[in-house]
């Protein structure tokens, strides 16, 4: 404290005491008054780039970016910005596609797929490769057997669409008596109208695969070797169904429909159990993003003749080969509940009337089967066999995107 004879003048600033140290007051607090200014100014300046930038990103992803470039650039600003971001709520081995990736609880850019036919590749082939390559439908089913290496089996190219029975054709193993063509016409929509689907910045589509591990023969192959193990299996993601899965995920999002896309195979362990274990994806997902409205269970069938000769569903799309597609309806007719299984059938029907309305005989009957293939959990449900074991991937690939653009026509219709 202050003597009461000290006098304090004009020239000599009033100083404040503590301990050996003094501080002159003034002077501190103007410097401290133009730092916090220039900290306020910095701040709010920062705060403005980064939201103008992040905004800028964010409306190009969702209404600007049908390539989905710069949803990448936005994952991968998020990934940069936030590297120890981590999703509790996933298991760390399920991944997802889409608008992001997730590996290990880390988001990350979504990648292209592998088997993806992308305009970039296209256009680097020249038209006189096109020419080799162009398939002819008049001579798709031709099939040389003398070719056939001895000891080994045959895989034969087959129309399995049956168009000319008509669109309301199904295979029926059930007792039930779906009224089809009633089904045709049957107005989608579970409250909320499925063209709805298409234009919400959420995820709305699921794609899975319960059995992952199904895979193709090799591209050009004409046999096989029946050497007793399983046909057609692989772990390999970029060789299996997972990478047509990926094709069709990144399909629907040029087409403006936001999909996750899991990556778990869930019959690694063995098909028994598969779909026990696929249904806790799927409500983890459905969890998660209660916006999904449609799951689709991605397979690849196997055909095989009396004679043990491998068949390949296929038909030409654009003058390329490709596999054909069928859709498998699950019911209660097994005594497991499934409410839904008239509106996935009419789903399922509308799909192929519209896959084969744009490419003739691409897609094979529906199928309805007693068991429930989890196709009561979500509002809408598909399980769709694209190709056979006799198809090649990259022929599975290109119906992939037919299925697509199928898909899209079909929940944007009004």
């Amino acid at each position: 404290m202050l003597g009461k004879n000290k006098k304090i003048t004009k020239t000599e600033p009033y100083r404040l005491s503590s301990g050996n140290v003094e501080y002159d007051e003034i002077k501190f607090q103007k410097i401290k008054k133009h730092r916090l200014r220039k900290v306020f100014v910095l701040y709010i300046f920062t705060v403005g780039i980064i939201f103008i930038l992040c905004a800028s990103l964010l409306f190009l992803s969702i209404f600007g970016d049908r390539s989905g470039v710069m949803t990448d650039v936005w994952g991968l600003f998020i990934e940069n910005s936030f590297p120890d971001l981590s999703l509790s709520w996933m298991k760390d081995s399920i991944p997802v596609g889409g608008v992001f990736d997730i590996t290990e609880g880390i988001l990350l850019p979504s990648k292209p797929s592998n088997g993806n036919i992308s305009e970039e590749t296209d256009n680097e082939v020249s038209t006189s490769t096109k020419e080799e390559n162009t398939v002819s439908i008049s001579t798709l089913y031709d099939f040389d057997y003398s070719k056939v290496p001895e000891g080994e089996i045959p895989i034969i190219p087959m129309d399995l669409s049956l168009v000319s029975y008509g669109p309301a054709y199904i295979h029926n193993s059930t007792g039930l008596t779906p009224d089809t063509e009633a089904l045709l016409d049957m107005e989608l929509g579970y409250g909320t109208p499925l063209e709805y689907l298409s234009v919400s910045s959420a995820p709305t589509v699921l794609i899975i695969h319960t059995h992952g591990t199904e895979s193709y023969s090799e591209d050009g192959a004409i046999s096989y070797k029946d050497d007793g193990g399983e046909l057609a299996r692989s772990s390999d993601t970029d060789k299996n169904v997972i990478a047509v899965g990926k094709v069709l995920s990144d399909s629907l999002r040029k087409k403006g429909i936001i999909s996750v896309h899991s990556e778990v195979m869930h019959d690694a362990e063995g098909y028994r159990d598969a779909y026990a274990r696929a249904e806790e994806t799927i409500r983890l997902y459905l969890d998660r993003y209660p916006t999904i409205k449609l799951v689709i269970d991605i397979h690849r069938d196997s055909v095989i003749k009396s004679s043990g000769e491998l068949v390949r569903p296929v038909t030409v799309v654009n003058g390329t080969a490709s596999a054909q597609i069928m859709c498998v309806v699950g019911s209660n007719w097994g005594g497991e509940e499934n409410d839904r299984w008239e509106t996935n059938l009419a789903l399922a029907l509308q799909f192929r009337e519209e896959l084969n309305g744009q490419y003739t005989n691409i897609c094979r009957p529906v199928y309805l089967k007693s068991s429930t293939y989890n196709q009561e959990i979500a509002p809408y449900s598909l399980l769709l066999e694209i190709g056979s074991s006799g198809n090649s991937l990259e022929e599975a690939c290109i119906a992939a995107e037919a299925a697509a653009e199928a898909i899209a026509t079909v929940l944007m219709k009004k």
